[in-house]
């Protein structure tokens, strides 16, 4: 069988974390791996943070099927890997490896000690760690036969969503995104709070401009992206792999004309998935109970009406069947 084949089949979620450090760039860069796994043991209740799932710790990757597709993927702004559990485990039971990537600055993960508000606008920081943890778990002796290389997605929300597409190719122009929060259509984005507009922000180095595509993503899926001023059309038409966007149409954060459908209508290969019955902005995290707001809006309580569970139910067959389909075009 092979690697997209193995996606018909039904296995466990088997869960590692690996905490790595990129000497290049001075900087850690943990990740969660989520996978296929046939183990004997049972799946157990897994505490995320935010939200909690079923995998199994301690489970080895499964050999029949191998070897799998893998996505690599990228949180929102604060968030980190565990909070889309959700989507990992579902995928890793259907013979997909996810390796989720924690951002160091923004992540819970790393301490409270290491937070940097900052941070969170240093969008060129985050392709680079996705780059490296991708190549880190292919030179891994436990998943290295494990993973087929030429079936190769990443997945991200939010900040994430425009991470994954950085990964595509797009390049970032911060001048345009800082004009952009500073005019009088961002009001009503709360992204534009991170921004920090009620000071002078340094000014960005040439570094923010650069391209971070790396070409062994062969498709994309961005949940409800960020940043889409900060990508022109010349920018995104450097996307050539597929791209599904899922967005939130009655937008409680950011606004779906500003980001989602600028994405969708400027990607030249890009799939609009567009929910338009309430869901928010985080109705893409795990289902979770914490009180947490992030700039006035609640990452866990969804509006009225709004069954987040049953969102992520029919989001993910959405989601595994693109990955198959985008991938399957480029072999």
């Amino acid at each position: 069988m092979n690697s997209l084949g193995a996606v018909r089949a039904t296995f466990k979620a088997g869960y590692r974390r690996f905490k790595w450090h990129d000497a290049d760039r001075n900087r850690p860069v943990w990740a969660d791996v989520w996978f296929p796994s046939n183990d004997a043991a049972d799946e157990r209740v897994m505490p995320y943070g935010l939200g909690h799932g079923k995998a199994i710790p301690t489970a080895a990757v499964a050999t029949d099927g191998a070897p799998f597709p893998l996505v690599v993927m990228s949180h929102g702004a604060s968030g980190s890997a565990p909070n889309y559990a959700w989507l990992a485990e579902y995928l890793a039971r259907r013979g997909v490896i996810v390796l989720g990537v924690s951002h160091y600055g923004e992540s819970w993960l790393y301490g409270a000690e290491t937070i940097e508000p900052i941070a969170i606008t240093r969008l060129w920081l985050r392709p680079g760690d996705c780059t490296f943890a991708l190549t880190q778990l292919l030179m891994d002796e436990y998943f290295q036969a494990c993973v087929d290389s030429t079936c190769i997605g990443a997945i991200g929300h939010s900040s994430g969503g425009a991470t994954a597409i950085m990964l595509g190719g797009a390049t970032l122009d911060p001048a345009a995104l800082s004009a952009y929060y500073q005019s009088a259509d961002a009001q009503l984005d709360r992204g534009r709070r991170y921004a920090r507009q009620d000071e002078t922000p340094p000014p960005a180095p040439v570094e923010a401009t650069w391209s971070y595509r790396d070409p062994r993503v062969t498709a994309i899926v961005a949940l409800d992206p960020a940043i889409g001023p900060g990508y022109g059309a010349a920018s995104l038409a450097q996307v050539q792999a597929p791209v599904l966007v899922v967005a939130s149409e009655d937008n409680d954060f950011l606004p779906f004309d500003d980001h989602a459908a600028h994405y969708a209508a400027l990607l030249p290969n890009a799939l609009l998935v567009t929910l338009r019955e309430g869901e928010g902005h985080f109705v893409y995290l795990n289902v979770c109970t914490s009180d947490i707001a992030v700039n006035g809006v609640r990452l866990c309580v969804d509006r009225e009406g709004v069954d987040r569970e049953a969102v992520h139910a029919k989001l993910a067959p959405q989601i595994l069947a693109f990955l198959v389909a985008a991938m399957q075009s480029e072999k």
